[in-house]
């Protein structure tokens, strides 16, 4: 049986996955995310404005609210019957893929959590990934970013935010592509 990277190149649509991470990969708690960085937060709105997103369940529901025009969410979900108000429910990652591709999208950015990003990984062409120099305490619920072989991916990309009155924290926005 062949890998899932190698099934990969039956599609056309560019694979990406953004996300916001502490120094230990966590992504969030029970709570939700435990940082509020607003500049991290207009990248994000900037890189998937007007784009097609493949989102968990979850994720889709605690942004609520957050879809502008141009935005077509793709729910991953194991839920019969499950209809979202905005975008559509899909059961794998590959049949997203295949939506997107259909209708002549050129990339589908993976927006979370932690179950989507792990089954989206092996079909990734590029991760833009923050990297929060901070390490949160977590009492319950922590999800966090798969391990990636970093033999596979190639650094392309670096930019670096200082602290500041709004952005508590340093963080790094890091562009990675698929070798």
């Amino acid at each position: 049986m062949s890998s899932p990277r190698a099934n990969r190149r039956c599609f056309e649509v560019k694979l990406t996955l953004i996300a916001a991470m502490d120094e230990a990969r966590l992504l969030a708690d029970e709570r939700g995310i435990p940082w509020r960085l607003p500049r991290d937060v207009a990248h994000f709105r900037d890189y998937t404005h007007g784009k097609w997103l493949l989102l968990g369940r979850r994720t889709f529901e605690e942004m609520r609210g957050w879809f502008r025009d141009g935005h077509t969410p793709l729910v991953l979900t194991n839920q019969c019957g499950y209809e979202p108000k905005v975008g559509r429910a899909v059961a794998s990652v590959p049949q997203a893929i295949a939506l997107a591709e259909a209708a002549g999208v050129d990339e589908l950015v993976v927006c979370g959590g932690a179950q989507v990003y792990a089954a989206a990984l092996p079909f990734a062409d590029e991760m833009v990934l923050t990297a929060i120099a901070h390490r949160f305490v977590v009492k319950s619920g922590a999800k966090y970013f798969p391990d990636t072989n970093a033999n596979e991916w190639r650094e392309t990309n670096v930019t670096n935010h200082a602290a500041d009155a709004q952005n508590a924290w340093p963080m790094r926005v890091t562009v990675w592509l698929k070798k």
